[in-house]
Formats: C-alpha cells, sequence, structure tokens
C-alpha cells in the first residue's frame, strides 16, 4: 500500500482566521460588512437549498487586505492567500499578515435569491 499526502484545501469557516503562509480563501465577493475593526470582505461560497440561504465568508480586516479594496470587483471569482506573516515588533503586539489577492473577471456571478426573499 501506498500513501500520498492530500494537499489542504480554502478555508470554509465563516470566519477566516489564517495561522500560516500558504493559507488561503476563495469564492465570490459578495459586499463589503461593516466589523469591529473596519471594513471586511464576505465571500459568497455557495447556496444552501435546505435552508434557503447564503453560505459566506468573512475575511478579517488586516491592513495589508483592506489596501485592496479600492481595486476590487464585485461579484467575481476572488482567491485571497496568505504569502508572508511578520512577526510582532514587541512581545504584546500582532503579527502582520501580508496577502495575495488574485480575481477572475471572467468568472462573474449572479447570485441565487434566498427563499425568504422570494
Amino acid at each position: 500500500m501506498a500513501l500520498k499526502e492530500v494537499e489542504k484545501g480554502p478555508s470554509e469557516d465563516r470566519y477566516w482566521k489564517p495561522a500560516e503562509v500558504g493559507n488561503y480563501a476563495e469564492g465570490y465577493l459578495y459586499r463589503f460588512d461593516k466589523g469591529d475593526y473596519g471594513k471586511q470582505i464576505t465571500l459568497y461560497k455557495g447556496y444552501d437549498e435546505d435552508e434557503g440561504e447564503y453560505i459566506l465568508q468573512t475575511l478579517p480586516a488586516h491592513a495589508d487586505l483592506k489596501r485592496t479594496y479600492v481595486n476590487l470587483e464585485m461579484d467575481v471569482f476572488t482567491r485571497v492567500e496568505v504569502v508572508e506573516i511578520i512577526p510582532p515588533k514587541s512581545k504584546t503586539g500582532n503579527p502582520k499578515f501580508i496577502y495575495k489577492v488574485l480575481q477572475d473577471d471572467e468568472d462573474k456571478m449572479e447570485f441565487p435569491t434566498p427563499i425568504d426573499e422570494r
């Protein structure tokens, strides 16, 4: 029997919290939400037919990621990947996350209408 390593896929958690370089989240850019630390990206991950609601994922409001907001196109497939983590300058500080953001402007989506809005 030969074992082979299985590659990790994107995070599916409701609130994405990256932990290491290479972590990524992907989906269709659905909207921007106001969070505790400012504007945040919300991705559309799919549609739950049983519940009649969108499956959404909210990304962190990290400074490097927020710098891309002005150039993002709504409703298109978006991939956000951690490319570097800079350690904090002090023991009480937080690491700084550096992101690569990719969009496929040819993969645009029209979102289904949730059941409660029909």
